[in-house]
């Protein structure tokens, strides 16, 4: 045994190295497989939704198991399931009951209106035919032409006008599509009828079908995982709180490297002649990439909390806040974004700096060594700085942290830590001795931390006057001791002397300083603001009982009302695509009503009458009547072969009528020429085909156990509609079909061939059936694809064109209110706030409205481009580069925009007691007011450079961008001292500070635009060319530079 046993261990020896590869092998795969999992993003809520959308078409199935069910409902049972799915139960109560009561009111228009249908073909057939088919079944009954061609001329008509209804009205995308089925299936046995009673008897059953169907989604909805768009709120509150802290704490780890990295450096490359620039742009740090993710998802998240709210207020509740509160709570989220995102624009400004030096240009090898040593001193004095302002900066942003989590506590966004059982009992210590210390510091959540809180703002002003103080030694100049509390005239100014230490140098590194200190210090008392509001809802006792909460009249009429009014959309609101835009925004009426220069307003009555006369051919000439034609006419392509009499029984029997509903679900309004997404639908339909398989063999060929498995795998498939919106359309395919593959195999069962035959359909065993419908539902979307290039292409990227045109539109009107605002600020017309009647609260409202719509509209110009990668180009390729770069451009303008409003209201504030009142700061309003900080010049070119985008028009020559860069130079010449280094102490230079650098990358930005635009679209050019004028844009070009502004006069 021992000679065995040593043998063992001699042969086990070799076998450990085996062993542990095999270990690290399967730690690799488990490694992948938990990366896998992650990045699924599945949760509890998740699955639980899942579950919930695959409840309604599962029952469906199960009681249609019912003789009396079956006996009820006949060959248009599985309708019940596919309206089910259209119901779409798994979204939030307010946005499902608003829609369920669309879907009920196109079911029963379309029932009346197709019964409308059926009583003209009757009577077609009744007035033509020689010899009465009265009474004969629908499989026997002779063709008619006339009730043909009646129903047809009926179908068409429906179908454009529901689905141009569809492309104005974005509310009405699922129940334009159940309106389509209805529409589709009465119009394949419409020519067929031969009395009244046989095609009410139809359409009554259609009918139930629908609204059983819609009721099983109802009760799903309502009382299985009931999801209140209230918690959907409250949870992106919590988000947008977890954001805002992410992003300051990005902030922080940036702060620290900039105390020991080159803050202008370029990332490292092989080639020190070259910047690192990917296809994503160039190349930024970690810490600088960090601060731009999180910036974007705070940004993401805005515009979706934006589009909820609005349903979170109409929603009847039992809970503790009220649709006012909600909305503050958002007021004061926005608040606080806008000084968080500007501070994050200090990436930008280093970024903007080093353009304007050139130091991050290839270099040039027989260029001196001096820039570099500025280069070397700069970044030298920037570090120390950093260094200086480690401490406070990084306290000022834990104390901010800590804010948003004690509004987070107290809201109850989110459960606060269980406190030790000692906390509670004065914090004693282990010896027995109570830690007064401990105690003394409230923690987030406790009744006195809104004063400690302010206590350390506090400190951080004092913090900020030891900064200044050192960086005003550092060059040379030393302040008096008292010289915070009692600043004085006789003070030297920074020196011109030295060569190293430009006045402007130096200038603008105190005002980005300024600019730092400034949005950290507003941040900060934003945060209190809201910490106060919080606490103020506590102790009104509102957080601490429960109450029902109903919407008041006011708030339920403009509900009723915008049921018919087209309003902007939101990403549950649309059936999403690939290549469809996830929001519509609705512009205004300036947008997209022009005035007409061929017609005076109206005087006399018949001119009035002639007036709406014109409105009908007007409204022919709209894209959403455009889209409802195209729509109709695919569907008729394929409606034809059952228009026919050779065709019209091979029409019924295989089932056309999957095709032209698939023609229906496939051309969303949005929709281009995407072939990856014709692809896809394609690839839904194979999935479907492959889990009816599955769950028609897997069980054995069980009823129940077909069931359980039509239940599971639908719960999968609805991973796609709730995490992958872009792909939602893909998923609501899969499902619909293998619904309508399994349900009517199960509906053949229960109610025998015959039954099923009855019709007029040939029966199939599921092998055929499933190939059957994947070639009817294929050629259905592949006419939708072909009618979507013909007459002429609705290209994807067209739609992404005039999207950036409309967010230039936006812009450009967000720019007009920001400098209608400061204006009205500047010259104290802003009036009262608190009533809803001043022009202060009017503009407010306005700036909040078109800020949420362009929120939107730039997350969904992102998505979009991110998408285009996967498109098969045709011809040159699309210019992407370029409309990234104007899309970063609008997001940065719009960003420095807001914070001039901000950093104005500030300004407007200011004075109001006597810590900030000052000789200076009036002076310093009243020249700001003269001066004059915004321009409509910025308006007028953004409105040109929307157009010609939009209308895809070359810009007018020789048009320049305003130049707002002399604001500080013309604030100098009215009173040179006014903003003399004498006055850092003033608590509105740092605002200054603020406006400066705001209006200077306003500028900065818009002429990068126009630039970008200008490649894109072109300019005319009207001079004499022997050549094209496409040819000689370059020597143009090369004879514009002579009348550029020099390099050394831009900020960049």
């Amino acid at each position: 045994m021992s000679q065995r046993s040593s043998e063992d261990s001699q042969w086990a020896l070799p076998e450990e190295p085996e062993a542990k590869a095999e270990n690290k092998q399967k730690k690799g795969l488990l490694t992948k497989l938990k990366s896998g999992w992650n990045s699924l993003d599945l949760d509890m809520p998740t699955v639980l939704l899942m579950v919930k959308g695959a409840i309604p078409p599962t029952i469906a199935l199960a009681i249609f198991q019912a003789d009396s069910v079956a006996s009820r409902f006949n060959t248009v049972g599985y309708l019940m399931a596919i309206i089910s799915v259209l119901g779409f139960s798994i979204q939030p109560r307010a946005k499902f009951i608003q829609m369920v009561v669309l879907d009920v009111l196109a079911v029963c228009v379309a029932s009346a209106v197709t019964l409308l249908m059926m009583y003209s073909c009757v009577k077609a057939r009744q007035h033509t035919e020689v010899v009465s088919s009265a009474g004969e079944s629908i499989v026997n009954t002779p063709y008619n032409q006339s009730a043909s061609a009646v129903s047809g001329v009926w179908l068409f008509f429906q179908i454009y006008v529901v689905h141009s209804f569809r492309a104005k009205f974005q509310q009405f995308q699922f129940p334009v599509i159940i309106y389509s089925i209805v529409a589709n299936v009465t119009f394949s046995y419409a020519p067929r009828m031969t009395t009244m009673d046989a095609a009410i008897s139809m359409v009554t059953k259609l009918l139930e079908a629908c609204l059983v169907g819609l009721a099983l989604a109802t009760g799903v909805c309502l009382f299985i995982y009931p999801v209140t768009s209230r918690t959907v709120v409250f949870k992106q509150m919590a988000g947008y709180m977890g954001c805002l802290r992410g992003a300051l704490q990005a902030h922080t780890v940036y702060f620290e490297s900039l105390e020991e990295s080159d803050m202008f450096g370029r990332a490292e490359t092989y080639d020190s002649k070259v910047e690192k620039i990917t296809k994503d742009g160039k190349v930024y740090s970690p810490e600088a990439q960090a601060i731009r993710t999180a910036v974007q998802k705070i940004t993401e998240i805005h515009g979706k909390l934006h589009g909820d709210l609005t349903f979170a207020k109409r929603e009847v509740a039992f809970g503790n806040l009220g649709p006012d509160d909600l909305q503050a709570i958002f007021r004061n989220l926005r608040q606080v974004m806008i000084p968080v995102v500007g501070l994050s624009f200090t990436v930008d400004l280093f970024q903007r700096l080093s353009e304007y030096n050139k130091w991050n240009a290839p270099l040039d090898p027989t260029a001196t060594d001096i820039p570099d040593l500025v280069r070397h001193r700069v970044v030298q004095e920037w570090n120390d700085i950093m260094r200086a302002v480690h401490d406070p900066f990084k306290s000022m942003i834990q104390a901010i942290d800590e804010g948003l989590q004690h509004i987070t506590f107290v809201l109850k966004l989110a459960k606060p830590p269980k406190k030790n059982a000692t906390a509670t009992n004065g914090e004693t210590s282990s010896s027995g001795v109570e830690d007064v210390e401990a105690s003394a510091v409230p923690s987030p959540g406790d009744e006195k931390f809104a004063a400690h809180l302010e206590q350390r703002l506090r400190d951080f002003k004092v913090a900020k006057r030891i900064a200044l103080r050192t960086w005003s030694e550092e060059k040379g100049i030393k302040l008096p001791k008292d010289f915070f509390d009692r600043p004085t005239d006789d003070m030297e100014d920074i020196s011109y002397g030295n060569p190293f230490i430009g006045r402007e140098r130096s200038q603008r590194q105190l005002y980005l300083f300024l600019y730092m200190e400034q949005l950290l210090s507003s941040t900060g008392q934003t945060v209190l603001d809201f910490v106060k509001f919080a606490d103020d809802k506590r102790e009104s006792g509102k957080l601490s009982r429960r109450h029902l909460i109903i919407p008041g009249w006011k708030r339920l009429r403009k509900w009723a009302t915008s049921l018919l009014k087209a309003e902007d959309t939101h990403e549950n609101d649309n059936l999403g695509d690939i290549n469809a835009q996830n929001n519509i925004l609705q512009l205004g009426e300036a947008y997209k009503r022009k005035k007409d220069p061929e017609h005076l307003r109206p005087e006399t009555t018949f001119q009035k009458i002639g007036d709406k006369v014109r409105l009908i051919p007007a409204m022919f000439r709209t894209q959403e009547s455009a889209y409802g034609f195209r729509v109709a006419c695919a569907t008729m392509t394929i409606a034809i072969v059952g228009l026919l009499h050779d065709t019209q029984g091979f029409f019924i029997k295989q089932r056309f009528i999957w095709a032209m509903i698939m023609v229906n679900l496939s051309m969303s309004p949005t929709s281009g020429q995407s072939i990856f997404g014709f692809v896809l639908r394609i690839l839904g339909t194979v999935l479907a085909m492959v889990l009816s398989f599955l769950s028609w063999y897997i069980p054995g060929k069980q009823t129940p156990g077909i069931i359980v498995f039509f239940f599971i795998f639908l719960s999968c498939v609805f991973y796609v509609p709730i995490k992958l919106f872009r792909f939602r359309i893909i998923g609501i395919i899969t499902i619909i079909s293998t619904s309508m593959i399994v349900g009517y195999e199960l509906q053949v069962r229960k109610v025998g061939e015959q039954v099923a035959t009855s019709n007029g359909q040939s029966y199939y065993p599921i092998y055929l059936l499933a190939p059957y419908r994947l070639a009817t539902v294929t050629g259905g979307i592949a006419v939708a694809f072909f009618w979507t290039f013909f007459p002429y292409p609705i290209s994807e990227h067209s739609v992404l064109r005039q999207s950036l045109g409309a967010s230039l539109y936006l812009l450009a009107n967000y720019y007009s209110l920001i400098h209608e605002t400061v204006s009205a600020r500047v010259r104290g017309e802003v009036g009262d706030m608190a009533l809803k009647t001043s022009a202060g609260r009017k503009l407010l409202k306005s700036r909040n409205q078109v800020f949420s719509k362009q929120m939107l509209m730039l997350n969904n110009l992102r998505t979009y481009s991110e998408f285009l990668k996967w498109e098969v180009p045709i011809g040159g390729r699309f210019p992407k580069k370029q409309y990234d770069s104007i899309i970063a451009c609008i997001e940065n303008i719009v960003s420095y925009l807001s914070l001039l409003g901000y950093a104005s209201d500030t300004l407007l504030h200011m004075g109001d007691d006597e810590e900030s009142n000052s000789v200076w700061l009036h002076d310093f309003k009243r020249l700001v007011a003269s001066a004059g900080v915004t321009s409509h010049e910025i308006t007028t070119v953004l409105c040109l450079l929307s157009a010609s985008i939009t209308d895809q028009r070359p810009l007018p020559p020789y048009l320049k961008t305003p130049r707002p860069y002399s604001f500080t130079k013309r604030l100098e010449a009215m009173d040179k001292d006014i903003l003399s280094l004498k006055h850092i102490a003033e608590p509105g230079f740092a605002t200054f500070a603020v406006l400066q650098i705001s209006t200077r990358c306003i500028g900065g930005d818009v002429e990068r635009l126009m630039k970008d635009v200008k490649k894109l679209v072109g300019e005319l050019d009207f001079s004499f060319h022997a050549v094209s004028t496409v040819q000689s844009a370059r020597s143009s070009a090369e004879m514009s530079r002579f009348s550029r502004v020099p390099e050394r006069d831009k900020f960049e």
